[in-house]
């Protein structure tokens, strides 16, 4: 029986665009394979355990995407909106994907008929969980300045979307009669899962994220209802009190970290997705369970309080951990989180810090591989790990 019984995927770019470069393999094989790295990784990490039973969980070949990262290319005098080619550096021209949700394909639809008079950049399409279209424009500040002198194509991309604009994301706004770059606008772009049925199905209560179009999010909701389902599923049963969380982001595990009777100390790098956060926990009800600490906590963790703590919670970025597993060591044994729970995105980092875990005195007891990019090579990796 195969792992995973999916039927082929259609799409019309197969061969030509990098988005699903494994778009040719059958879907039970994709599986296999990834299972296969894994288990290749945690043995070159020399993990002092065996890797434990990998539970697998898909629910669909395609279709999970409410995000979206794009190309614009025009120097050759033909535009072209998508992703780079397999073979080339060239973009190809993407009209639809079957990766996308039907709202994220209206959008790209929407978003093409407006041709903005640009040689090259970048766009994040998004849509909320209200059905309401984002653009993010990552241009150069020439191409910046004459959209907003131009003024007609960013009138009718705002009659279509919420629009952002450059690496602060700044949202267009007009005042005096003129269109404006004003400040970043958190909104509530996403949403993660209170409570409900533990495998992630209809019974889970959401609540709003709130962030910018261009902020950093999981990429659809119905896979993230899943990877909530399965982290909440790994810290059951953990001692209710203080825990510790790296990497919150806007709080995608944070809200259901304290909506499951934590009292969280969320640490993160980036000031405005602290701000997000702060705005997520006080409309859900949670402020009084959070507090937030902004800090390259990667690299300078010596305001990380973990002693004494039921549960250690860790989404890092693909680099991992880093230096932040350094006040661990200087902790008697006793008096170490006797949980863990680590979501990952990268499997090299997440088996090199399971290594270190180890040599702390943590067994990795679950882990779930959750497929929410399928037709690729990558996934996300949900594991827990106890103090022996």
């Amino acid at each position: 029986m195969p792992i995973v019984d999916f039927p082929p995927l259609h799409c019309d770019l197969a061969g030509s665009c990098s988005g699903c470069a494994w778009i040719g393999k059958p879907y039970d094989r994709q599986i296999e394979d990834k299972l296969a790295r894994l288990a290749a990784e945690w043995a070159r990490a020399g993990v002092a355990q065996a890797m434990p039973d990998v539970a697998v969980r898909s629910i669909s070949p395609g279709g999970l995407r409410d995000r979206a990262d794009l190309m614009i290319d025009a120097r050759s005098g033909e535009r072209r909106i998508g992703l780079f080619a397999t073979a080339a550096r060239d973009i190809v021209d993407m009209a639809a994907c079957p990766q996308f949700s039907p709202g994220l394909n209206g959008l790209l639809a929407g978003f093409r008929a407006v041709r903005l008079p640009i040689e090259r950049g970048s766009a994040r399409l998004r849509v909320s969980p209200t059905g309401e279209f984002g653009v993010w424009l990552d241009l150069a500040n020439l191409d910046v300045k004459a959209l907003l002198d131009e003024r007609e194509s960013l009138e009718r991309l705002k009659a279509l979307a919420f629009v952002e604009i450059g690496q602060k994301r700044k949202a267009l706004v007009e005042r005096e009669g003129a269109l404006k770059l004003g400040d970043p606008d958190l909104r509530p772009w996403f949403e993660t899962y209170l409570n409900g049925e533990t495998g992630g199905g209809s019974g889970a209560r959401a609540a709003a994220i709130y962030t910018t179009v261009g902020g950093f999010t999981q990429p659809g909701f119905a896979a993230n209802k899943i990877l909530v389902a399965e982290a909440r599923a790994a810290w059951r049963g953990a001692e209710r009190g203080r825990a510790a969380e790296f990497g919150p982001g806007s709080g995608n595990f944070t809200l259901p970290l304290a909506a499951d009777g934590f009292e969280v100390d969320a640490y993160e790098v980036d000031p405005l997705a602290g701000e997000g956060l702060k705005k997520g926990v006080a409309a859900a009800g949670l402020a009084a369970n959070v507090r937030v600490r902004i800090g390259d906590f990667q690299r300078s963790p010596r305001q990380v309080e973990l002693e004494g703590l039921p549960l250690l919670f860790v989404d890092p970025p693909r680099s991992g951990l880093l230096s932040f597993l350094d006040p661990l060591a200087r902790l008697a044994s006793e008096r170490r989180p006797r949980r863990v729970v680590y979501v990952s995105c990268f499997a090299e980092s997440f088996c090199a810090d399971a290594r270190r875990l180890a040599e702390l005195g943590y067994a990795a007891t679950t882990l779930t591989l959750v497929d929410q990019f399928p037709q690729s090579p990558h996934f996300e990796t949900v594991a827990r790990f106890d103090l022996r």
